[in-house]
């Protein structure tokens, strides 16, 4: 099992700041997001006895986002658990979010199944994950939604079967999630809580999850 965590984004709603850096639970939110698929992988790894690898794309302010996933890199240092976390950077970040996509994507191991998550999701847990594990069983995806307010929306992290890989691949940097996954077979979870879609645009959004 891999994960793929997209952290390359240019933050363009929050102004000058760049919202992986911004403070949650005393480290900047990229290292929370990333610590987090870290515990999901470390308990898969042991529970499977396989290799699990985090793939952390940058592109955006790189060096900075770098040097947050220094405790990452401890932590996997520390653990018994056979971890591996893999940086890489999309020097075309600004083609938007399917180009950082399919650059994590290409350094997925073969024959691993794998999610896609965001580093500016802080509220998604190690628990998140495990719980979309169960529900692949030869389906290509599985995908989270939503169910508040009378709205189905859709979610993350998004798991999905190895065999996607290529497809995806061949895939142009100007698509969609959304549409890539249409012409698959996709589980859909429903959830009544916000967690799995709670994203963080603008600076309201943090302030929201960040008060006591």
């Amino acid at each position: 099992m891999d994960v793929v965590m997209l952290a390359a984004g240019t933050s363009s709603r929050m102004g000058s700041t760049n919202k992986m850096l911004l403070p949650y639970n005393g480290v900047p939110m990229v290292t929370h997001c990333c610590m987090q698929a870290l515990g999901f992988l470390a308990s898969f790894s042991e529970q499977s006895d396989t290799t699990c690898r985090l793939i952390v794309v940058t592109g955006y302010r790189r060096q900075s986002e770098e040097k947050a996933l220094l405790p990452c890199k401890e932590f996997i240092e520390k653990t018994d658990a056979r971890l591996e976390m893999l940086i890489v950077n999309n020097p075309d970040y600004r083609k938007g979010q399917f180009s950082s996509t399919k650059t994590g994507v290409s350094q997925v191991a073969d024959g691993h199944d794998f999610f896609i998550s965001l580093a500016d999701m802080p509220l998604v847990s190690a628990g998140h994950y495990a719980a979309l594990v169960p529900s692949l069983q030869g389906h290509d995806a599985v995908r989270p939604f939503s169910e508040y307010d009378g709205r189905h929306i859709p979610g993350h992290p998004v798991l999905h079967a190895f065999r996607l890989r290529d497809a995806m691949l061949k895939c142009p940097d100007t698509c969609k999630v959304s549409i890539f996954l249409s012409k698959c077979d996709v589980v859909e979870l429903s959830f009544s809580d916000p967690t799995w879609t709670q994203d963080i645009d603008v600076i309201q959004d943090y302030e929201l999850i960040s008060r006591p």
